[in-house]
């Protein structure tokens, strides 16, 4: 199995104006919107690893004063979710 490297980057210089952070579970997930200066924009909120929960939080998203460009999502992948196979 192999690992992938971080990237190391500055969020000010990539113009990002709001980072989210989505914890991914085989039903639910969990995320929150934070400002660069980690003030918090939504609280975190569970919705399911479906459809409807995934356009609830893509509503979320929507509500922002921001585009997409100036997003910086981080996703962590628990359990199964967290593995990577790369297959030659």
């Amino acid at each position: 199995m192999m690992k992938m490297a971080a990237a190391t980057f500055s969020p000010e210089a990539m113009s990002i104006t709001y980072v989210c952070g989505i914890d991914l579970g085989s039903q639910s997930c969990a995320g929150c919107i934070l400002r660069l200066d980690k003030s918090v924009v939504v609280k975190s909120i569970a919705f399911a690893n479906a459809r409807e929960g995934w356009q609830l939080w893509e509503e979320k998203l929507g509500q922002l004063d921001a585009k997409p460009s100036q997003l910086l999502i981080g996703m962590e992948a628990t359990s199964r979710y967290g593995r990577i196979c790369i297959r030659s």
